[in-house]
């Protein structure tokens, strides 16, 4: 049986409920950092409550947002033992490159946001596999654009696969839902894929197996002493 993930949504009753009803396997609830710093035990209280009224494996993550590589960086270290998820918002050339050279950070967020291209070039590409970091694509990202603005970020997310293809990077893709109206059956999400220029499989993996090598890497880190030192069961 095929298994799939929803990695990045918002902690939404209604969603979680829509995600079950949908036969979802998992999904992940990220948190704004700057949230975090005054309201974390609440925060935590929450994702809790809303993991224990539920049969989906639940996650949490933190999601950065940082214009600045050097409070990225601070970021990134401050937060990446003490959450399942680290996922950085990508955008201009120098973040993409500082969150890219960082395999504390598990998952890029639309790195073709705020670019003329898809974000990623080949020595990026190469870190991301060095690293072991994901590439996001949000749904609802792209069904929010409309004419120019839709055209010029399906064509980034094309380059973005080409590049995959290529360098062996891995791709997500998630639904982005704020609320149940956002989210989408795994059909619907398989069928949207048709929007790239890409075969079936390659999106049917980005729900699936890709997000199950980043479910690994949680399971990875909270089995290791220190980074790169694993205790072996």
């Amino acid at each position: 049986m095929t298994n799939f993930y929803d990695f990045n949504i918002q902690p939404n009753e209604e969603v979680i409920e829509t995600l079950e009803k949908f036969d979802f396997k998992g999904a992940c609830i990220f948190y704004d950092s700057s949230s975090l710093n005054d309201n974390k035990d609440e925060i935590l209280d929450r994702f809790n409550m809303l993991k224990e009224s539920t049969k989906l494996n639940l996650y949490h993550g933190v999601y950065i947002n940082q214009t600045n590589p050097q409070i990225l960086t601070k970021t990134v270290l401050k937060y990446h033992k003490r959450s399942d998820i680290i996922m950085v918002n990508g955008g201009k050339e120098n973040i993409n490159r500082a969150a890219c050279q960082m395999p504390q950070i598990d998952i890029i967020n639309e790195p073709y946001i705020s670019n003329h291209n898809s974000g990623i070039n080949h020595i990026l590409s190469k870190m991301l596999v060095e690293n072991n970091i994901s590439v996001n694509i949000n749904y609802r990202s792209v069904l929010k654009s409309r004419g120019y603005y839709k055209s010029k970020m399906l064509s980034q997310i094309n380059q973005l696969f080409s590049l995959q293809d290529k360098y062996g990077f891995r791709t997500i893709i998630s639904s982005g839902s704020q609320s149940f109206y956002d989210v989408k059956s795994p059909d619907a999400m398989l069928l949207l894929g048709n929007l790239f220029n890409v075969k079936k499989e390659i999106i049917e993996k980005s729900l699936t197996t890709n997000v199950e090598d980043v479910i690994k890497n949680i399971q990875i880190r909270k089995d290791s002493i220190v980074d790169g030192v694993t205790i072996i069961k």
